[in-house]
Parts: C-alpha cells; structure tokens; sequence
C-alpha cells in the first residue's frame, strides 16, 4: 500500500467499525436514502439487457447495500472492498437479508488493483459513490485497467461519479490530479468528473467502446453539483 491507500484502509476500517444491522449509516452515510434513490435503478442499468442472466462484481461494495438490493436482479452479484471489516459486515447484511451467500463472493482488494479476482469473470462490473472518493487519478485509472481485464468480452462497466465544478462547500480535487496526501476519504476529499470527455478520454484508451452518460442531479448527502452515471463496453 502507498500512502494514500493505507489512509482509506484505516479510514474504512475505522468507520465499519461502527456499523451494524441497526447502526447502517456508518460507511455508507444516509443508507437506506441510498436504497431509495431510484436513480440508481433508472440508469445504472438502463442500458443493460437480461442482467437475471448475468454475474456482477461491485466495486466498493462497502457493507452489502447494492449486493442485497440487486441480489435477485442479477444471477450472482459479488463484492470486492479494501476494508475486511466492511466485508464481514456485508456478509452479515446479506444473512440478514435471508440471501443465498453463495452467490455473493466477496474479495479484499489492497487498493490498487484486483489481483484476487481471475481475467474475464464478469459479464457486468457496478460501482457507486465509490470511485468519486479515490481522489488519486493514476489509481482510479489502474483500476479502470483493471474493471476491463477482469470483465469478459462484451461485458459492461456502469459506474457513477461526483460531476461538475467544484464548490465551496466540497472538498475535492480536479479529475486528473493525484492527491496522495490527503488526509481524508469518503467525502472529506473527494475528486470530481470535471468534464465528460476526461472520463471517456480514460475508458476510450482502455478498451472499452460505446461510452453513454446521464448528468443527473445530486444523491442523498453529497456535495458535488451533479452525479454522472455512465456506462461502456468492454471490446
């Protein structure tokens, strides 16, 4: 780990520290405004056919929120985070929740790469108010490096972002800096998606093709102007 992943390890594992079926806030904050927010179901998916059929990987799955809501919509649907204790919680979510955890495989990411995931097992790899509080650009690009090499030929990244210029009351950093100093994550500094063309820039160099985006506004909590959903195929 570098300097900046290991601040998010202990952040992450700090703040799941707190969670529990009763407490769901911690991590992901205002959990069940999140579950509700219908524009994730509206436009994550939208562009994506017959995903009973498919198997999904989400990215920052934090305690199991997505993994539980979009349990029955996809044919499995796992989990990778960089907390342990975020996984532990997502496994106790998802008992709770009466769901079969064989279909939800969860991976300890180090925070710089998928390595424990194996090339092309994905039809479909999913993020949400993840990616926007990576606030390093090379990392977040490895790992869109890495969303290609572990979806198979055809498979889709759908993922959501911060959008728009920054405001007073955000801490962020503009989309290509590399902020490794920070001294906080998960909106005390964030990056935001300053221009459409920078995110497509990224994937287009990638691999992947077929680039769509939503400028939607803002979710539950979050400061940025507007969330950008966007989605690309990987060739």
């Amino acid at each position: 780990m570098n300097k900046y992943t290991s601040m998010q390890h202990e952040q992450y594992e700090s703040d799941a520290s707190k969670w529990s079926v009763d407490n769901r806030d911690p991590v992901v904050g205002g959990f069940d405004l999140h579950n509700n927010w219908q524009d994730y179901d509206e436009y994550l998916f939208r562009d994506i056919e017959n995903t009973e059929d498919k198997i999904c990987l989400d990215f920052g799955c934090g305690p199991g929120r997505n993994l539980v809501k979009y349990g029955n919509r996809f044919k499995e649907i796992h989990g990778v985070d960089i907390s342990q204790k975020n996984l532990d919680n997502a496994k106790i979510w998802i008992e709770h929740n009466n769901q079969n955890i064989a279909n939800h495989k969860l991976f300890l990411t180090n925070g710089i790469d998928l390595s424990e995931i194996k090339s092309k097992s994905y039809d479909v790899v999913m993020s949400t108010i993840c990616f926007q509080h990576i606030c390093v650009h090379s990392i977040r690009y490895d790992f869109l490096k890495e969303f290609h090499r572990v979806l198979k030929s055809n498979g889709i990244l759908t993922m959501q972002m911060g959008f728009g210029p920054q405001v007073p009351t955000k801490a962020s950093v503009g989309y290509y800096e590399n902020y490794f100093d920070a001294g906080g994550t998960n909106g005390l500094m964030d990056t935001r998606v300053d221009e459409v063309s920078f995110i497509e820039k990224d994937l287009i160099e990638l691999g992947f093709e077929n680039f769509n985006y939503y400028i939607r506004p803002v979710g539950p909590g979050d400061g940025h102007p507007n969330w950008i959903f966007f989605n690309a195929t990987k060739k």
